[in-house]
């Protein structure tokens, strides 16, 4: 199998999570890379995302599995040069069996631009931190905010992800309802699995 980290940005990240699978499995064809599919009466390529980014959000780390016995060289090149412009392989490793992508990876970082400065210990400080989720509905969310720092252009959280996530997007709202701001831009750029390791720490050790 190889297990590869692609982006989303220049526009895909407008593509939803559904049709950012389309899109790889057509990649796949067009690049002549073969998939093994599964059984039964409808079969389907061998193809496992990890768990979605919302739309709209750009990444440079969105990973996925794929059943396949090209090598990771051969596949990155050969991907790269059937790929939609903001879909780009960045990095292809090889795994014997399927890590489960959207189970293992617990935490992913991002870039929030838009927000106005602010302390960050005043927020890692507290006992709890609320949102308003997509669904309007006010939560509290502390335990999932495991680091914020400043930076040059904004501030670097590392948050959540998987199955118990905390939305980017959630978080600097909730940033921008206490502390102001304008135009709020979002960028992840590293996920991370249990301890704070990186994906590929996992990969490379098999």
């Amino acid at each position: 199998m190889i297990v590869f980290r692609y982006t989303k940005t220049e526009g895909a990240e407008f593509i939803s999570h559904l049709d950012t699978l389309r899109h790889l499995n057509k990649t796949f064809i067009r690049a002549n890379i073969a998939v093994k599919t599964s059984q039964g009466f409808h079969p389907h390529m061998l193809v496992f995302m990890s768990s979605p980014i919302g739309v709209g959000l750009k990444s440079l780390a969105e990973y996925c599995t794929v059943d396949t016995d090209t090598s990771p060289e051969e596949f990155y090149t050969a991907f790269n040069a059937a790929s939609p412009k903001g879909i780009k392989c960045v990095g292809a490793y090889y795994s014997e069996k399927n890590v489960n992508l959207a189970s293992v990876i617990t935490s992913a970082k991002y870039i929030i631009g838009g927000v106005n400065a602010f302390n960050a210990e005043e927020v890692l400080k507290a006992e709890r931190f609320f949102v308003v989720n997509k669904r309007g509905e006010e939560k509290e969310v502390r335990d999932k905010i495991i680091s914020v720092v400043p930076v040059e252009n904004g501030i670097e959280a590392v948050l959540a992800a998987g199955n118990a996530s905390l939305r980017p997007d959630v978080f600097a709202s909730a940033l921008k309802e206490r502390y102001g701001g304008g135009h709020v831009k979002i960028i992840k750029t590293e996920a991370y699995i249990e301890g704070g390791k990186s994906v590929e720490s996992l990969l490379k050790n098999g």
